[in-house]
């Protein structure tokens, strides 16, 4: 598998791993790695981050997407609701 975005510059670069959000195939230069916290709803809905995080691969894309958000949404960046 190939780096997409090498490919659209022409070049087959050999990709180390899988966009964890548009699925697209990325080589180390072009990802970014990332930790996310899964949550579940304790009583009174309050939501609890579990021990340890998740490793999370983002393409260059996507990661400054989810960066643009969490300076938007700040209180909803890094966490995955899970229940």
């Amino acid at each position: 598998m190939h780096c997409l975005d090498c490919t659209g510059t022409g070049a087959q670069v050999a990709a180390v791993g899988v966009c964890a959000q548009c699925g697209a195939a990325v080589r180390a230069a072009h990802a970014e790695v990332s930790k996310r916290y899964l949550t579940c709803t304790k009583p009174i809905s309050r939501p609890v981050a579990t021990e340890p995080p998740v490793r999370r691969l983002l393409c260059g894309t996507c990661a400054a997407a989810h960066r643009a958000h969490a300076a938007c949404c700040p209180e909803s960046s890094g966490v995955v609701r899970t229940s």
